[in-house]
C-alpha cells in the first residue's frame, strides 16, 4: 500500500470517527426486503435523528412503522463500537428474537465494510458481537432484571411500549447507566399511562431527562397520502392510527374508546375549585347540595390500597330518576 493511499485511508477513517452520518452513508450496507443488500442511504429525518442521538444522552423515539429506525439504531451502535473503546451496548426487546434482529443488522453492516474499517472480532454469535477494542453489543429478552448487568454505555429498549415489566427493567438499568451511559427508548404507541407514554409526555413537557424524537409517517419522502389511505384498508383505522400516526389515544386496548376519552378531556375537564388536605391531594370540583342525595360508585382494584375512580351521581327524591351529579370527588382509603 503506497503512502498516498495510506494517507487517504487515514483521512477517511478520521472523518468516519467524528461523523456517523458520513460513515453510514458512504460505507454501510443494509438488507432491503426486496432489493437485497443496498447502500445505507439516509433520508433527512434519519440524519436529524442521528444528530439528536449523538447530542443527547437520553432519547425517546415515537415512531411510525417502517421508518428504518431500528436499522438506524443498529448503524449508530456499530459506529460507537468501532470508533470508541470499551463501549458496552445492551439491546432489550419483547422477545429474544426481536432483540437478536438488531444485533443481526449490526453484523450485516460490519461484514460488508472495507477491511480497513472492520473491527477484529473476538466474539460473534447470534446474540452478541465483541471487538478487540473492548466494545460489544448483546441482545436479551425482557425480564425484570434484564438491565441489571455491568456498566452500560448504551441501553436500547426496542418497541418499549410492548415490553412487559419495562418499568422494572428501567429501574434496574439506572445503576448500570449511572457512570454516564445513554439510552434510546423507541416504539410505536401502545395505549396511555404506561412507562413509554409517561416517558414521552415527560420529555415533551421537559419534566425528565429525555429528548423527544417524533417520526410521523409523512416525514418519509417515499410516502404519500395514498399510502396512508391504503394502511387504513390493510390495518383498519384504529391500528393504522397507532402504526402510522404516532397516536397514543387510539392505540392500546381500553374499555372506552380513546377518542371518546379525549373528547371528554377537551370539553369537560376543568381545574378543581379547591385543593385541600395535608398534601393538597383532596380535590373538590363542586360543593354538595344538601337537598340532594349522593351515591358513590367505585372501581377498586383488588390489589390497590386506595379507592380509585370515585364518582358521584345525584338521585332526585321526587322522581327517583338519575340526573347528572354535582362533580364532587371523594377520596377514601381501604
Amino acid at each position: 500500500m503506497d503512502n498516498k493511499l495510506k494517507l487517504l485511508i487515514q483521512k477517511e477513517y478520521k472523518k468516519c470517527a467524528v461523523d456517523p452520518i458520513h460513515f453510514l452513508m458512504k460505507y454501510c450496507q443494509i438488507q432491503h426486503p426486496v432489493r437485497g443488500k443496498v447502500p445505507f442511504h439516509l433520508y433527512e429525518f434519519q440524519k436529524q435523528s442521528i444528530r439528536e442521538l449523538k447530542d443527547n444522552r437520553y432519547n425517546v423515539i415515537l415512531k411510525a412503522r417502517q421508518m428504518g429506525i431500528s436499522t438506524l439504531t443498529a448503524g449508530y451502535s456499530l459506529w460507537m463500537m468501532l470508533f470508541q473503546e470499551d463501549r458496552n451496548i445492551l439491546v432489550i426487546a419483547t422477545k429474544q428474537d426481536v432483540a437478536k434482529n438488531l444485533v443481526t443488522k449490526v453484523r450485516v453492516m460490519h461484514d460488508n465494510l472495507p477491511s480497513w474499517l472492520k473491527g477484529k472480532c473476538l466474539e460473534d454469535n447470534r446474540l452478541s458481537l465483541k471487538f478487540s477494542n473492548g466494545s460489544q453489543i448483546k441482545a436479551v429478552s425482557s425480564s425484570g432484571d434484564a438491565g441489571r448487568s455491568e456498566a452500560l454505555s448504551l441501553l436500547i429498549l426496542d418497541e418499549a411500549a410492548f415490553i412487559k415489566d419495562v418499568d422494572s427493567i428501567w429501574a434496574s438499568a439506572q445503576s448500570t447507566l449511572s457512570t454516564g451511559g445513554s439510552a434510546i427508548v423507541l416504539s410505536t404507541p401502545n395505549g396511555v399511562g404506561n412507562f413509554y407514554h409517561k416517558t414521552w409526555v415527560g420529555a415533551i413537557e421537559g419534566t425528565n431527562e429525555f429528548n423527544p424524537i417524533k417520526l410521523h409517517w409523512d416525514l418519509h419522502p417515499e410516502r404519500e397520502q395514498s399510502w396512508r389511505d391504503e394502511q387504513d384498508q390493510l390495518l383498519g383505522p384504529k391500528h393504522a392510527a397507532q402504526e402510522c400516526d404516532c397516536d397514543f389515544i387510539t392505540s392500546g386496548n381500553t374499555v372506552v374508546d380513546g377518542t371518546i376519552i379525549q373528547w371528554y378531556e377537551q370539553t369537560h375537564l376543568k381545574e378543581p375549585v379547591e385543593k385541600k388536605g395535608f398534601d393538597g391531594n383532596f380535590w373538590v370540583w363542586g360543593y354538595p347540595d344538601y337537598s340532594r342525595d349522593y351515591m358513590i360508585c367505585a372501581d377498586a382494584h383488588i390489589e390497590s390500597t386506595s379507592l380509585i375512580n370515585a364518582a358521584s351521581s345525584s338521585i332526585n327524591k321526587d322522581s327517583a330518576s338519575e340526573r347528572p351529579a354535582s362533580p364532587l370527588l371523594l377520596t377514601a382509603f381501604i
